[in-house]
């Protein structure tokens, strides 16, 4: 998922697999309205979610949920290969209440956030994704055939595949937590005290009139410094995480209230409407005006 849309409307369902030969950054902070489940099959990753930094080794699984902040950067030189999925609730429970019952969601809500295979989960785990891949490889070979092979009933029982198969893999993953927990591991997050203490600091005072100079003079460093060790760390800029911040914040009130754009920008930490639109384009793909409107569609439907 290398684009830099975040925000605008997804499929129910996705799955890709990528490798890549080179020193490649995510260009930009990305969030959506999807659980993701990130694996990574060979090579070495930092991966940026929310608030912390962690170290992503090949077999290893990452748990994103819903609309957190969240950014890969490189290791070096490093060539990765990893498969994303990402799916929505309604994709999950929509067909049986046998598995609604079961909350695979409640994954995404455990301080298990990267999950280091053991030999046995990563066969299991990888089949399935191996599974997953081979059936929307055949989806999109049918697309290219002629009507008669893309029935409606052809259509049907591969998107109830791709369900049974998205829920054997969640299934498999809480399993694996139950055995983390166990063991009372804990995710391996990146530690550098000062960059994590800027980090909460911004993720506080976000909203506020925030500069690479007031920050700096908080932790009595100087602005260079700042810039230095939190691009060291992170692979990421401060103005580029702070926005980040504030248009997640943006995008909930445009969702869930009826407070005027030009507030929104005022409210989020914005000096100026303009400034905050063309962020806000920048960052989703879709200005503030069209994003409020196609959830106030879509909650009058």
């Amino acid at each position: 998922m290398g684009h830099k849309t975040i925000y605008a409307p997804h499929h129910d369902f996705y799955i890709n697999q990528s490798k890549k030969t080179d020193n490649y950054n995510m260009d930009a902070f990305h969030m959506h309205k999807m659980y993701e489940v990130y694996y990574l099959m060979e090579g070495s990753r930092k991966y940026f979610i929310d608030d912390s930094i962690y170290l992503v080794n090949a077999g290893s699984l990452v748990l994103i949920d819903t609309d957190s902040v969240h950014r890969t950067a490189s290791m070096g030189d490093v060539p990765h290969t990893r498969i994303v999925v990402n799916f929505s609730l309604n994709f999950l429970e929509s067909f049986s209440d046998e598995v609604k019952d079961l909350d695979l969601t409640s994954i995404f809500k455990t301080n298990f956030v990267v999950l280091p295979l053991s030999f046995k989960y990563k066969l299991i785990i990888e089949n399935i994704l191996s599974r997953m891949l081979d059936l929307a490889t055949l989806e999109e070979m049918k697309e290219k055939l002629d009507e008669d092979e893309t029935s409606p009933k052809n259509i049907a029982s591969q998107k109830l595949m791709g369900k049974l198969l998205l829920t054997e893999l969640l299934i498999n993953i809480k399993d694996y937590i139950d055995v983390l927990k166990q063991k009372e591991y804990e995710s391996h997050q990146i530690v550098n005290n000062k960059v994590d203490k800027i980090i909460k600091y911004i993720c506080k005072h976000y909203a506020e009139d925030l500069t690479l100079t007031s920050i700096a003079e908080e932790f009595y460093i100087s602005p260079f410094y700042l810039s230095k060790i939190f691009k060291r760390s992170t692979n990421l800029s401060i103005v580029e995480y702070i926005n980040s911040l504030r248009i997640r914040h943006a995008k909930e009130l445009l969702e869930n209230s009826s407070t005027k754009i030009a507030e929104i920008a005022e409210i989020v930490g914005f000096s100026s409407s303009s400034h905050f639109s063309r962020t806000f384009k920048l960052l989703t793909g879709l200005s503030p005006q069209q994003y409020k409107k196609f959830y106030s569609n879509n909650k009058n439907k």
